[in-house]
């Protein structure tokens, strides 16, 4: 019996000892595809608001000559269910506008991230401070950047905010 009572007092505390750890584990960003993107149940709303958005023909004209398929990638960071306005518009208006560019969607990637701390291929060339941001790398180097701060819901503006991030 005092043999039981040993072995339950090392299991138990070895237990305690060991849900007492700090370390968390690392996050990383997962890369979508557009398909994977529409098929996810954390971004079932994307279709639906991307369908809704009819992007301006000036700015989808700048994006399509301002767009160098050669040395430009736009890289989308974004949080999966989020209900907020730069997640739910923003971001499926400024895919919708590429894609009226005729922009190919090899050089679009978009990186579903749990919170700004998740590790990403990027890190080296660019910080994360809110979710979602969109950035313009050209030949590798991070370029100008577009915020949720940025972003109209009264007069939807992605389709200007992106011609303005592309420009040289």
């Amino acid at each position: 019996m005092l043999l039981i009572r040993s072995l339950l007092a090392i299991v138990l505390v070895g237990f305690v000892g060991s849900s007492c750890t700090t370390t968390s584990p690392d996050s990383q960003a997962q890369q979508l595809t557009l398909q994977e993107l529409t098929e996810s149940p954390g971004y079932a709303w994307f279709p639906a608001e991307m369908t809704t958005y009819t992007p301006r023909a000036p700015y989808v004209a700048q994006v399509a000559a301002n767009f160098d398929a050669q040395s430009t990638k736009v890289c989308v960071f974004v949080r999966p269910s989020c209900s907020c306005t730069g997640t739910q518009k923003l971001f499926p208006q400024v895919i919708k506008t590429l894609m009226a560019a005729g922009v190919n969607m090899d050089n679009v990637e978009i990186w579903s991230m749990r919170s700004i701390t998740d590790t990403h291929p990027y890190q080296s060339v660019l910080a994360i401070d809110d979710l979602p941001e969109i950035w313009i790398l050209r030949d590798g180097a991070a370029g100008k950047h577009i915020v949720e701060a940025q972003y109209q819901v009264s007069n939807p503006n992605a389709d200007s905010l992106l011609a303005a991030a592309l420009v040289p």
